[in-house]
Parts: C-alpha cells; structure tokens; sequence
C-alpha cells in the first residue's frame, strides 16, 4: 500500500523586519492571541523552547499533538514533526526579509492515510491562520 502525501504552502506578507516577526512567533503562550481556534491549547511540554528535540503543543482540544522540534534557526526557521490521527506531519516556518518587511512562508508536509482528505481543511486553516498571526503583528 503506497503512503499518501500531501504538502500545503502558504505565505503572507508582514510589514515588520524578520527579527520581529520572529519575536512575536517565539512566544507560544501568545499563540491563541492570533489563532484562538487552531493554537488554543499550544505550548511547551518538554526542554528548552526552539531548541532541538525540546517538545510542542499545537492545536486546539481535542485536535491537540504534540511535536518534536526537529531544527531552529531564528529569526528565520523552525522545522518540527508530530503525528496524530494516524497523519504524520513536518511543519516549516521560514521568516524572509521581503519588500515589505517579512515573509512568512507556512511549509506543511501530511503523510498517511487520511492526508488527501485533510486538503481542503488544512489550506482554509493555514490561510486563515496566516491572516491572524499578520493582523496580530502588525497591529
């Protein structure tokens, strides 16, 4: 049986510099400001924050994973991989310097049985997501 695969990228425009934007990212018990529907319950389980193999909350109960941080390079990357709901996930975060100040790249790759069908779902999520984290950093 072949493994389905399914990648979502998105980006979006910030107009603060990458260091910023960066700043703003890093604090996970932030998160909820900006996306109260899809990162309600993130945060810290284990090690030190953005550092390698520490442990990462994301969702929202009872679409909660947990995530290993698989590399971090700020202000302008973090990599983690989690699973759940039998999908395998790698998340990429990139902070570019761009005309207008950032761009904010969201690299999602889903492995598993159910990917395909999370497609319309995960590119609603990711849009919306990445509007918020905007209208939060540049308010």
């Amino acid at each position: 049986m072949t493994r389905t695969r399914m990648r979502v990228i998105g980006s979006i425009p910030v107009e603060v510099r990458p260091a910023e934007a960066w700043e703003r990212f890093r604090d996970v018990s932030r998160w909820r400001d900006w996306d109260w529907m899809g990162m309600a319950d993130a945060g810290w389980v284990a090690g030190s924050p953005w550092q390698r193999d520490s442990m990462l909350q994301v969702g929202h109960s009872p679409f909660v994973f947990r995530c290993r941080i698989l590399f971090c390079d700020p202000p302008f990357e973090v990599v983690w991989a989690g699973a759940g709901l039998g999908i395998e996930t790698r998340h990429t975060y990139r902070f570019l310097p761009h005309p207008r100040g950032t761009l904010v790249v969201s690299d999602e790759v889903f492995a598993g049985r159910g990917a395909r069908l999370t497609r319309p779902v995960v590119r609603w999520y990711w849009r919306r997501h990445l509007h918020g984290f905007r209208r939060w950093v540049e308010a």
